[in-house]
């Protein structure tokens, strides 16, 4: 089912994998919002008033983690409850117990595979109230 209101915000350094979810998102009615480092993802969010109801973020970005960004979002209180997904190329527990641990609700290993990425949105959907 397409959902037209959800905004969901992409943070990855490569154009290709922004451009692949973005096709996959906006075939199923997602408005898709990019930025390709912390610092893109903190300004869209903070100078340009982007309100995502979702971030999908790489878990290396340029200059800090992607743990340490959310970390970053669960301080601030009105980005507390912004659903997170990780999109990442690497699969060691390690990282896996860490996205656990900073309060990410998904863990998607590259590539990325359109049934994956579709079924993990939609099971944070499905949990709202």
């Amino acid at each position: 089912m397409a959902n037209t209101k959800k905004i969901i915000l992409v943070v990855d350094d490569s154009p290709s994998i922004r451009r692949e979810v973005k096709v996959i998102l906006e075939k199923d009615g997602y408005t898709v919002r990019e930025a390709g480092s912390e610092f893109g993802m903190l300004s869209s969010i903070e100078e340009y008033g982007i309100k995502a109801d979702m971030v999908l973020m790489d878990l290396t970005l340029n200059d800090e983690s992607g743990f340490d960004l959310v970390n970053r979002l669960r301080a601030a209180d009105k980005y507390r409850n912004i659903p997170v997904i990780i999109l990442t190329e690497h699969s060691d527990r390690d990282n896996v117990f860490m996205a656990k641990m900073v309060g990410v609700q998904g863990y998607i290993v590259k590539p990325i595979k359109a049934d994956i990425l579709r079924e993990r949105i939609r099971s944070i959907y499905m949990g709202e109230s």
